[in-house]
């Protein structure tokens, strides 16, 4: 998603091709996304990122500093699965979990949530710092003892 998203955000002209460069670079350096390599170089915001994403997919956005979860809904997906996707279990309606995600194209993501809890997946479009955030909040030192606790 980088190397679009990179591309889509010079085309909007949010950043410019330089910017995006001097981002890539980093990215390369250091192996971060680049929505977030982004924000710490002071380009764009995080919450800029995730709502570009979120028109640009169609996913809804979410700010999940508003967000109360809930520790059962979290026990759906172990937290070694929540770091390495960086999602976060919202809500469970039914037979769906709302998932708030940094990469919402993340289709190994999905499948692989919706075949280890065998509900249907929607997800919404989150900062992946404020997803970080809610994780170490949530899971605490991330075990998933912690959640059974």
């Amino acid at each position: 998603m980088s190397q679009r998203l990179g591309n889509l955000l010079v085309q909007e002209r949010i950043i410019t091709p330089q910017q995006l460069q001097t981002a890539l670079e980093r990215v390369r350096e250091t192996g971060n996304r680049l929505g977030s390599v982004l924000a710490r170089l002071g380009y764009v915001s995080e919450d800029d990122i995730a709502s570009f994403v979120s028109r640009q997919y169609g996913i809804p956005a979410i700010n999940l500093a508003y967000f109360e979860i809930d520790p059962t809904v979290a026990r759906l997906v172990p937290v070694d699965t929540a770091k390495r996707y960086q999602v976060l279990p919202l809500s469970r309606v039914g037979s769906t979990l709302t998932l708030a995600m940094v990469d919402p194209t993340n289709v190994f993501a999905l499948d692989d949530i919706h075949f280890m809890t065998g509900l249907k997946v929607e997800p919404v479009v989150a900062s992946e710092a404020a997803v970080a955030e809610r994780i170490d909040k949530l899971y605490g030192s991330g075990t998933q003892q912690d959640l059974d606790q």
